[in-house]
């Protein structure tokens, strides 16, 4: 760890209870933000996602392991 990391770990570690789950869920909520870098999607490209996760959840197309497909391509075009 960073000495930085070090720093703030040992401040945590002084916290009370409710201190540290509040702590944890900001935590939380910052490693699940998209970066900031990240462009938003195009609307021609969100309705394909939303088309094509309709189509899984409906049934009407069905999702395949991608090692199991990997390694029929592998048998097949024998790499």
């Amino acid at each position: 760890m960073s000495t930085a990391a070090t720093a703030i770990f040992q401040q945590a570690a002084q916290l009370s209870e409710a201190e540290c789950e509040e702590l944890y869920e900001q935590l939380g909520n910052h490693l699940n933000r998209a970066p900031a870098s990240e462009e938003p999607l195009s609307s021609d490209m969100q309705a394909t996602l939303d088309r094509r996760w309709d189509e899984i959840t409906s049934g009407k197309v069905q999702c395949r392991d991608a090692f199991e497909v990997l390694a029929e391509l592998r048998a097949k075009y024998h790499v």
